[in-house]
């Protein structure tokens, strides 16, 4: 943001007359230009937010004040209410989550809010589990009709997808904004259903351009009020997140190619034969060993997706964002708030939904490339956000 604004030379202002002309309301637009020319920014680049310069400003942390305790009293009633109706309660249930989570989720001291009606979601949950239900039933009179649902389920997730990204985009603001998204449905088909195959399909080796693919349709179909996303992460180094994802699962595949190689090759002789000592608890161990590996792999591969996407994102080609999260650090949060959970029977669910928010979220900085104030006030709520289309929209989360 832009420090004191500076005065106009009286000489300059002798000199122009029009500048000496006093006018209602124009001093916060004086302050505004001033600030601007101090800053480096000619007033007429300030017109339209895609032009403003870069400008050398601290990072803002995103922040999280929400407390579990807090949290804990919204999950209890959320629960109870929602087996009390037998499940219509989720409705309400998930917009008060989401009002505490965004409602606590901070930039530079100003707070996310979500404005979802509780009984749209239930429209459109209702609509989603009629489908669903009516394609298992269809399923269960034959194996070509069992394949058909199959694939109608597949080409109907794009559309899904992309409801459920609209609808929550649409009922998300920050400083009275309101985000929107307006992905289509081959694009949507592509990033979701067929590359992600395609990445399958190869054993992962083409999973970067799968993950490239998406994360780049999902940014620059999101938009702040009329302000443009957009993020190109780099393929090099989903690739270098992706080997060394790689590497992880073989740590287990190499000591174990180790051990067999040292008793000759005999494998059926280490199954079948116990064996003491290190070597034996080590074979024993193998397999808890590779899905551990398998765990961490996907973390990390996931964590580096995340900063890559995220860290490549840009609001107007003007303001950025910054992640650093770390796959290891999550990973130990999931599989510890899962120990947790099972072993309270559920009471420290809410704990671990606080914790692994709180991570997530303060990994995330906003790299400022000029004033906030300024290029919020200059966006206009784009259009069609607001209206009776809201009443139009599904819910199914899927997104970054």
């Amino acid at each position: 943001m832009a420090d004191e604004p500076g005065k106009v030379d009286q000489e300059t202002t002798e000199n122009d007359p029009k500048k000496s002309v006093p006018v209602e309301g124009s001093e916060s637009l004086t302050q505004s230009l001033s600030s601007s020319v101090d800053a480096g920014v000619a007033p007429e680049v300030l017109e339209d937010p895609t032009m403003l310069k870069n400008w050398d400003a601290s990072p803002l942390p995103f922040e999280f004040t929400g407390k579990a305790k807090e949290f804990f009293g919204i999950w209890l009633s959320n629960l109870l209410l929602s087996i009390l109706t037998l499940g219509i309660y989720s409705a309400w249930a998930k917009v008060r989550r989401r009002r505490f989570f965004l409602g606590h989720t901070l930039i530079g001291g100003h707070r996310f809010d979500y404005h979802a009606d509780p009984k749209v979601i239930l429209k459109g949950r209702a609509i989603v589990v009629s489908m669903l239900v009516v394609l298992s039933l269809v399923s269960e009179l034959s194996t070509v009709l069992s394949g058909t649902s199959l694939v109608l389920l597949m080409l109907a997730l794009p559309w899904l997808a992309n409801r459920s990204l609209r609808f929550n985009a649409r009922m998300t603001s920050f400083r009275n904004v309101r985000f929107d998204f307006s992905g289509t449905y081959g694009k949507s088909l592509l990033a979701f259903v067929l590359f992600p195959l395609l990445g399958l399909l190869s054993l992962g080796l083409l999973q970067p351009f799968a993950t490239r693919y998406s994360g780049r349709y999902l940014a620059m179909n999101y938009s702040y009020g009329d302000a443009k996303l957009e993020s190109d992460p780099q393929l090099k180094r989903l690739y270098k997140g992706f080997f060394q994802a790689f590497s992880i699962i073989l740590i287990p595949f190499v000591v174990l190619l180790g051990i067999v190689a040292q008793h000759d090759w005999d494998l059926e002789r280490l199954v079948l034969v116990p064996i003491d000592g290190a070597t034996g608890w080590l074979i024993d161990f193998s397999p808890f060993a590779l899905i551990i590996a398998l765990y961490l792999a996907f973390f990390h591969y996931r964590a580096v997706a995340r900063n890559s996407i995220l860290g490549s994102l840009s609001i107007s080609r003007v303001h950025q964002l910054k992640s650093e999260i770390s796959g290891f650090r999550l990973a130990w949060i999931v599989l510890s708030n899962s120990f947790l959970t099972l072993s309270s029977f559920g009471l420290l669910q809410p704990w671990g939904a606080v914790r692994r928010w709180r991570y997530e979220t303060e990994s995330l900085q906003l790299i400022p490339g000029g004033s906030l104030d300024e290029f919020i006030g200059r966006i206009q709520p784009a259009e069609g956000v607001i209206g009776s289309e809201y009443t139009d929209l599904q819910d199914i989360d899927v997104g970054i």
